[in-house]
């Protein structure tokens, strides 16, 4: 499961990185942000973050269960 959690905050933060325009949702136009594209990359990074975290713990978690 955790890996799981991992995959879908490694997709969401390439997402976020990624310059989205008007068709993709939570596009820059569609919350409001218009041009301000540093919140989205702010997000994204703090997303991978994240996922190298729960990464690092799993990882940790197994090699005490060997």
């Amino acid at each position: 499961m955790k890996q799981l959690i991992i995959i879908v905050l490694i997709l969401a933060g390439l997402y976020f990185l990624i310059d989205h325009k008007a068709p993709l949702p939570l596009n820059h136009e569609a919350i409001g942000l218009g041009i301000n594209h540093i919140t989205h990359s702010v997000f994204g990074i703090i997303l991978f973050i994240a996922a190298g975290y729960l990464w690092w713990m799993n990882k940790g978690n197994k090699s005490q269960v060997q």
